[in-house]
């Protein structure tokens, strides 16, 4: 139907782009202009494909449709924990795949869900080409045997042998009362009461004074907290948003042994610059499955506190970013926000208006700094799992 009649076709896709731009905020079609969508007989299919990419992605990546990868990790490792405890196979399973699901769509998003994306036609396979001459190398007149390469240096311990024994810091740990359950993940123990993990952060967003034009952010590792850093006295050192940095033993926690460990420990601290190009301060992560903010560390911090092995191992980690939590997750060197917290953030990285961010171990402005506000209560009940 599509390549029969493309001028149809496209009038067709081209409404379809423009109701999902309607139930776009206004400041956000601001911010993404349409491109000019003149219709024609001779519109091809790449062009049709071009179209969504510009429009159509750019609804399509704001919105969560699966499971992270990690999601789907602690929820198998969920109905195995909940078995452990007693339940049966039927009920783990029904009781992990309500706990860990996809967060709930918006309006738009849903939309977007049930709108068909238009069938096109791959190009056609260029046919093989025969050829009945068997073509076989002829041998060099000096070969010479390989020269034997020596052995690679030991590797390093993996982390969770470098972290064995190790606990998490008691601030991060499930409140007393609360019903929970252990998982083991990728080595290391996680509780989750619920399917989420124990005292997660409360979705928090104070606003930036319109006023403030550009600020740089920043982060406190022990506590969480991103905050305002500005020349302007009214508004340096304001909470924006909390979110968590590192997994399991490792989240929140200035140990070295952590900092140095890749897929667990917390991000380092130091000074971190956003991409060049502001088309692509937030673009969509493959392996996440959402979109998140790149940060790119330019200087290291701290680095009295790390022997040459830990600093080696700091500056070998990669993928660095700011980015939304879902539910039974944590980040490993990242910053971790709730929902609200991540959309507005993402906000103020796409505009331009937070240029940087600093990352400290220790809170630098005490003096205007609250404490974390942790969801400590829980509705979990281990009897549960025997209804």
């Amino acid at each position: 139907m599509f390549l029969n009649s493309p001028k149809t076709s496209l009038g067709r896709i081209v409404l379809l782009a423009i109701a999902g731009l309607l139930a776009m905020p206004a400041d956000y079609s601001r911010a993404q202009p349409v491109p000019d969508l003149s219709e024609g007989p001779g519109v091809s299919a790449d062009q049709i494909a071009d179209i969504f990419s510009k429009v159509g992605d750019q609804i399509y990546q704001d919105c969560i449709f699966e499971l992270s990868q990690e999601q789907i990790e602690v929820q198998t490792a969920l109905v195995q924990a909940y078995i452990d405890q007693g339940a049966s196979g039927v009920i783990a399973r029904r009781l992990a795949v309500k706990q860990i699901q996809p967060p709930k769509l918006s309006d738009r998003c849903e939309q977007v869900r049930r709108t068909p994306q238009p069938q096109v036609q791959p190009e056609p396979a260029p046919a093989a080409k025969w050829d009945t001459k068997l073509s076989v190398p002829k041998e060099p007149k000096d070969a010479k045997l390989p020269a034997v390469k020596p052995l690679p240096a030991p590797k390093a311990l993996p982390s969770s042998v470098v972290l064995a024994g190790r606990k998490g810091l008691p601030q991060w740990d499930c409140a007393p009362g609360v019903d929970y359950v252990t998982i083991k993940l990728n080595g290391y123990d996680r509780k989750l009461t619920g399917g989420e993990i124990c005292n997660p952060y409360e979705d928090v967003v104070r606003q930036v004074p319109a006023s403030l034009r550009s600020f740089r952010l920043g982060y406190t590792i022990k506590t969480g907290r991103l905050f305002v850093i500005s020349n302007d006295s009214d508004a340096n050192g304001m909470t924006i948003a909390w979110g968590l940095s590192g997994r399991d033993v490792c989240r929140n926690n200035p140990d070295p042994d952590c900092f140095a460990a890749r897929a667990i420990g917390p991000l380092p601290p130091g000074e971190y610059s956003f991409a060049g190009d502001s088309g692509s301060r937030v673009t969509w992560g493959p392996k996440t499955k959402r979109n998140v903010a790149g940060i790119y560390l330019r200087k290291l911090w701290n680095r009295e506190r790390f022997s040459p092995a830990h600093t080696a191992a700091i500056l070998a980690r990669g993928n660095i970013a700011i980015h939304v939590r879902l539910k039974g997750e944590m980040s490993e060197a990242c910053i971790g926000l709730e929902p609200s917290g991540w959309a507005y953030v993402a906000s103020l990285i796409k505009s331009n208006r937070a240029t940087s961010l600093n990352v400290y171990i220790d809170e630098p402005y005490p003096q205007v700094a609250e404490n974390p506000p942790v969801v400590v209560a829980s509705s979990f009940s281990l009897t549960s799992l025997f209804k």
